[in-house]
């Protein structure tokens, strides 16, 4: 029992030191609250560091990066994911919408016999009419991807435009070049009337974002 008691004394007798220590520290610091070399100087002590290093609290837990892949299959980023359409004949009118997404669409996205629309001679989003491998995709469809490439135009209030239609194999894009900038070869040129109701219908068939 007088073991015990000893034990207990002492461990009292140390907690009252630690006690004293903690008030002095505390009065030190408030005194010196508006001097942060001073603070800083006490910070380095070697018992404060001790005290900090035992129960200051952990550095947050950094916030975990989004997965770049869902299921399996990589997630482009919004800016780089083009506006989808549905045309007829079940297909899909894809229009980019900033110029470096104008470039992923044209030079990653678009492939096979797929065709690029663009204005000519004006700033406007490229356009792809997905063909689903057809070497002759419905007019209508065409007339729809035509539409788009004025709507998303410098010129989306004219009339009439021209619209430079080529397949996707003639688009290249030179090293170097600013992002938006592909150069065509070949190709035709649709000379469109604007049609208020069949633009209307197919603006009404943008898809979700994937």
């Amino acid at each position: 029992a007088l073991k015990r008691a000893t034990i207990a004394g002492g461990q009292l007798a140390e907690a009252e030191e630690r006690r004293a220590f903690l008030e002095s520290l505390r009065d030190e610091i408030e005194a010196h609250a508006e001097d942060p070399e001073a603070l800083a100087a006490i910070a380095g002590r070697d018992a404060v560091a001790r005290l900090l290093a035992r129960y200051a609290p952990p550095p947050p837990r950094p916030e975990p990066r989004p997965d770049a892949r869902r299921g399996g299959k990589r997630v482009l980023p919004k800016r780089l994911q083009p506006k989808r359409y549905r045309a007829s004949g079940d297909l899909e009118i894809w229009v980019g919408k900033n110029d470096e997404g104008n470039d992923h669409l044209t030079t990653r996205l678009a492939r096979g016999k797929d065709l690029f629309l663009h204005l000519e001679a004006q700033p406007g989003s490229h356009v792809i009419l997905r063909t689903g491998g057809r070497d002759d995709p419905p007019q209508e469809a065409l007339l729809e991807a035509c539409e788009l490439a004025v709507h998303f135009s410098k010129q989306r209030n004219a009339n009439r435009a021209n619209v430079h239609v080529v397949p996707i194999k003639n688009v290249k894009k030179p090293k170097g070049a600013k992002p938006g900038l592909v150069y065509v070869t070949g190709g035709k040129t649709v000379h469109l009337r604007r049609d208020p109701a069949r633009l209307s219908r197919v603006l009404e068939t943008l898809l979700p974002e994937e």
